[in-house]
């Protein structure tokens, strides 16, 4: 049986989001070529090929640190939200008891809240503690960012599992901790993945809220490439985000290969 033409409607549909995708796609096809490009300011497209500006980025000791104060923070944070947001989401989706609905709303608040408003009040708050400017209190505030994000994801992926799958194993003779570890986990891992992912992104990707925390000697790297913009605009910029984007490249590779994350979502 012969497959029916594509309808003008179903043609424009395709269309339509080929431009979308293309839209997406348009500042990655900008930046790389401009990372390469033996000009002195940002001109698309290229007259040259050089790297002379991934060599800029190793003389400037300031962009190696603030990567590293971005990603141990991203790496803290997020480990942190795992471990409390799966727990959480536990408690909502297993339990029911007073003030569920108004806690489950307090989780969700940073979602809604405009960021300057949240980096002022986190600020206040860590300031008397004597963690602003600090490791631990950026730590605290992304912690605050990434938890939603993590809560959401676990509670939708925890909402889809077979309850019955647990008691069968409680029935055999697992005890809660195990059914656990053997059952519910394995079953959530796609949601936790997912959760670990957002949580990893909003963290590096934190702008606002980091402005307000960090100080002389701690800087994140996007503030870092924001403070290096205001004085000098070349392609350094360029060459930094594409490293970054070869690394989350590799990451999701590495990720696919070692934990297969398109059959998790499958």
């Amino acid at each position: 049986m012969t497959a029916s033409p594509p309808r003008p409607g179903e043609r424009l549909l395709a269309g339509y989001v080929g431009l979308v995708l293309l839209f997406l796609a348009l500042p990655v096809l900008i930046v790389i070529p401009l990372a390469f490009s033996t000009d002195a300011s940002l001109i698309f497209p290229p007259r040259g090929f050089s790297l002379k500006w991934f060599a800029n980025i190793l003389e400037r000791p300031e962009f190696a640190s603030a990567f590293r104060v971005s990603a141990t923070v991203a790496v803290v944070a997020t480990s942190i939200s795992l471990v409390v947001g799966t727990l959480a989401a536990l408690a909502f989706v297993r339990y029911r008891f007073p003030g569920r609905d108004t806690l489950l709303l307090v989780f969700m608040t940073p979602l809604i809240f405009p960021a300057i408003v949240l980096a002022a009040a986190l600020a206040l708050v860590l300031s008397p503690l004597g963690l602003l400017r600090s490791i631990a209190g950026l730590v605290c505030a992304h912690v605050v960012l990434t938890l939603p994000y993590m809560l959401r994801t676990a509670i939708a992926t925890l909402s889809e599992i077979d309850r019955s799958l647990e008691e069968a194993a409680q029935t055999l003779g697992a005890n809660r901790w195990r059914t656990f570890r053997h059952v519910t986990l394995p079953l959530l891992r796609p949601g936790l993945l997912a959760g670990i992912t957002f949580s990893l992104i909003i963290s590096f990707d934190e702008f606002t809220v980091s402005m307000f925390l960090v100080g002389p000697g701690l800087m994140t790297l996007p503030l870092e490439m924001y403070n290096y913009s205001e004085f000098t605009l070349d392609p350094t910029l360029a060459a930094i985000s594409t490293i970054l984007l070869g690394l989350t490249t590799i990451a999701i590779v590495v990720i696919e290969k070692l934990v297969g994350l398109g059959r998790q979502f499958s």
